[in-house]
């Protein structure tokens, strides 16, 4: 038993030689355990020389007895039900506030993963409907005998956090975070399914959903619903304990099961609650006394013009086997973001940037989310599937990218009707980014309105009249 009052059985790791590849298929799927940073550099997760097997977070309650799988697309009405209930009792809630335990953050275990974090968790809303965040807590990372304590606040644009150990109150944007020795823990206790823009999103998304059973959590029943592309065996799977009292989770699981690796992760929620006030100072880190404050402010982004460098010349291939070039967009405004299915930011984009290109339809700005650091189309292409994402694809943007310095995904790109004029959108944060990118484009819309309109305007060459008739002076 430890001292958050959860029965946790000890995290067991299993290595054997053989696999080459599938563990890093993996860490690519799965990432943390349920939070990745707002921002991730174009980069793929770094390969894996073992096969792998984990399994931790198991908790000493007894599961319910599971109900009996049935075909992929089964979408139990009940359990569907829940999940939108839960869904919405998070999106209706004003503050949260509960203590966390997380037996260890990311699927792939291993001396690197944070374990044994506990937390104590404060939830607001910002003005603009997202979450500002306070964490306070401790954790064991990497190979180090003591727990690395943390107290930092997310506030959607920045990240604040206490160094004792320089007697310092940092705050950075994101991506800018690199000295703070708890970030990668901190990542992984944001958990989208609560705090995200789409509460219980990826659950709700699945193909399967099945209610099983009941279980008490902290002491508080529960439903437990389960979501995935198949209930038991092979495949992905998420359990959601779902508070009868008010919908809130108290639980979450995620399970992946493959012939090469079978790991899951757990976080429990105890002492939750739901709207309640929470004075300012509670929610926010007042500097201790003899503190130092370092503060860096987000960069302000600008657009970005690019007609000395210009748009480099590129012809990208889309899975149909189409091609797309700068040629071919000459005289449209054109908007690419480049992505990735390892980033979830960029994913979490995706149904904004659809509406976005849906608004821009008749005004004939074409859209594309260019892939990049990708295994194989095949990938792609299941995920757009799964996903329902109806943007046109182009395959293996690599070069394009790092020719436009690109540094992190998803990063829209905005190119103009003369291609030459860019504006550079990078991370993605719902309450600024698509607007960002809205901007662009109606500057570009703007700038190519008025070139027609100068070139409209501008006189005729004139030419000199042909003579008429005999140039002879008349008689006399």
């Amino acid at each position: 038993m430890n001292n958050s009052g959860f029965q946790v059985a000890p995290s067991r790791l299993v290595t054997s030689p053989g696999a080459r590849f599938g563990a890093a298929l993996i860490v690519a799927f799965a990432g943390s355990a349920f939070g990745q940073a707002e921002s991730q550099p174009a980069q793929s997760p770094p390969p894996a020389t073992q096969e792998t097997t984990v399994r931790v977070g198991a908790s000493g309650v007894r599961p319910a007895a599971p109900q009996q799988a049935q075909a992929n697309t089964n979408q139990q009405p009940e359990a569907k039900a829940l999940l939108e209930k839960s869904r919405d009792a998070i999106a209706a809630a004003k503050t949260l506030e509960f203590d966390l335990f997380a037996p260890q953050i990311g699927l792939m275990g291993g001396d690197r993963s944070p374990k044994d974090v506990k937390a104590h968790m404060i939830l607001t809303r910002a003005d603009t409907g997202g979450w500002i965040m306070r964490i306070t807590g401790h954790g064991m990372v990497a190979k180090e005998t003591a727990p690395t304590e943390f107290d930092v606040v997310w506030d959607r644009q920045a990240i604040t956090w206490v160094d004792q150990q320089a007697k310092t109150v940092y705050t950075r944007p994101f991506g800018q975070a690199k000295n703070f020795r708890g970030l990668q823990m901190i990542n992984g206790l944001r958990i989208p399914s609560i705090s995200g823009d789409r509460p219980l999103g990826e659950e709700l998304a699945q193909t399967v959903m099945q209610l099983q059973g009941t279980e008490d959590i902290g002491g508080v029943p529960c439903d437990v619903v389960v979501t995935g592309t198949a209930l038991e065996g092979q495949g992905s799977r998420k359990k959601v304990w779902i508070a009868k009292t008010d919908s809130i989770p108290r639980k979450l699981e995620n399970i992946i099961d493959s012939k090469l690796i079978s790991a899951s992760t757990s976080v429990e929620f105890t002492n939750m609650k739901v709207n309640e006030t929470i004075p300012p100072e509670r929610a926010t880190i007042t500097p201790p006394d003899g503190f130092a404050i370092d503060k860096a402010e987000p960069a302000v982004h600008k657009p970005v013009k690019l007609d000395k460098l210009a748009v480099p010349d590129f012809e990208l291939s889309s899975p149909d086997g189409s091609k797309v070039s700068k040629a071919s967009l000459a005289g449209n405004v054109a908007v690419i973001q480049f992505w990735g299915t390892w980033s979830n930011p960029s994913k979490r984009s995706h149904a904004e940037l659809q509406a976005l290109a849906d608004s821009y339809k008749e005004k004939g700005v074409k859209f594309f989310i260019a892939s990049v650091r990708e295994k194989d189309a095949e990938g792609v292409a299941a995920y757009l599937k799964e996903a329902n994402v109806a943007l046109p694809v182009l395959l293996e943007a690599d070069s394009l990218a790092e020719r436009l310095d690109v540094q992190s995904v998803p990063t829209v790109v905005v190119i103009g009707a003369d291609g030459a004029n860019v504006r550079m959108v990078s991370n993605y944060l719902k309450e600024s980014t698509m607007k960002e990118v809205g901007e662009g484009i109606e500057t570009a819309l703007k700038d190519a309105s008025d070139k027609k309109a100068a070139e409209a305007a501008a006189p005729a060459p004139q030419t000199a009249p042909a003579p008429q008739g005999d140039s002879k002076p008349a008689d006399k």
